[in-house]
């Protein structure tokens, strides 16, 4: 059977597919795996034997209606898939999936559960319970599609060749911890100013940090800590994704907000620390790792979380209370925990 997936955007939703493609590749050697999805992400399908990844031109070819039906007549020639599965169930990717059907040819969606997470989000009136976490979503849109699989266990990324540039930056002695400061909202963001207390803390206590993560004002910033604070290390902008992923894999912990670096650590064997503030784990985007390997950081008692589910809506409060209420000595007492529990 030939099996094309469609996963397009972001990071963290792309990142939580691994473990249900390396599961089904796993169990199904016999199928033929076929992932759409963006090109910066393929470093993460690296390890999963046999799958074929095609990186649509979004913002030309296959820009657009036409454009689409452009990327499906080609999809249609090269690979002919049995099923389509469509993790992402946007306008594009419906698009994508009606034109497939038009040939009679089965198709699976990811059910996002967009009235329970109003629910769980809204300000008045929550319903505040925990709701199925996003691979199990994922799972279910291939179990319709009757293709069975059971995410038994926590597969994960284990770079078999490390760039002697990464050996060297973890060489030392030293307990290795990983910081995240940045989200692509400023509601999932801890406060830079309560982060550099915190790297601070960290650095006294004779850890090496290495700050991940950011576009180009992230990266000033991050080098700005880093020429504040000994034994910091920024490497934002300086390695591809897969000596990122290699570094990751080999540091005692990450501190990170709900953002893809958080996805992607829970991938590699370290243990997360996560900081939660707009958004809620209930919503089922916490890391996909053994509940020993992650430690949630958040505000339990403020009423008013989540007000949303991606992080990317205002304040109505005007104070990002639930951020600006966690102080850093409850991370780094955490954080000394966490790196006891491993020693």
């Amino acid at each position: 059977m030939k099996i094309l997936i469609i996963r397009l955007s972001a990071m963290g939703d792309v990142a939580m597919t691994v473990p249900v493609l390396k599961v089904l590749s796993d169990k199904y050697p016999e199928h033929e795996f076929s992932l759409v999805t963006n090109k910066a992400f393929n470093p993460l399908f690296t390890e999963i034997s046999g799958l074929k990844i095609i990186n649509p031109d979004l913002k030309e070819k296959h820009k657009g209606i036409t454009g689409l039906f452009t990327l499906y007549k080609e999809i249609k020639k090269e690979l002919n898939p049995d099923v389509i599965i469509d993790l992402h169930n946007v306008i594009r990717t419906k698009i994508i999936r009606f034109f497939f059907s038009l040939n009679g040819i089965k198709t699976s969606k990811i059910n996002k559960d967009r009235k329970e997470k109003r629910e769980l989000t809204r300000q008045k009136n929550k319903i505040l319970k925990p709701l199925k976490h996003t691979t199990q979503r994922y799972v279910e849109a291939f179990n319709n599609a009757g293709i069975p699989v059971v995410l038994d266990y926590f597969p994960k990324l284990s770079p078999k060749i490390i760039k002697a540039e990464i050996q060297n930056l973890i060489s030392s002695d030293e307990k290795k911890i990983g910081i995240a400061p940045f989200a692509k909202h400023i509601q999932k963001q801890y406060p830079i100013k309560k982060t550099e207390i915190l790297i601070q803390n960290l650095s006294k206590e004779g850890y090496r940090i290495f700050l991940f993560g950011g576009g180009k004002k992230e990266k000033e910033i991050a080098e700005n800590i880093e020429k504040k604070y000994q034994n910091t290390v920024s490497v934002i902008g300086k390695y591809s994704l897969e000596d990122e992923i290699a570094l990751i894999s080999k540091l005692d912990a990450i501190i990170t907000p709900d953002s893809g670096n958080m996805h992607i650590a829970a991938l590699t064997p370290v243990k997360i620390i996560s900081i939660w503030g707009a958004t809620h784990p209930f919503a089922g985007f916490t890391p996909f790792a053994p509940a020993n390997r992650h430690y949630i950081v958040q505000n339990e008692h403020l009423t008013c979380r989540p007000c949303s589910v991606f992080g990317n809506k205002k304040c109505y409060k005007k104070t990002l209370e639930c951020l600006n209420s966690i102080e850093p000595e409850e991370i780094f007492r955490i954080c000394k925990k966490t790196i006891v529990a491993n020693e």
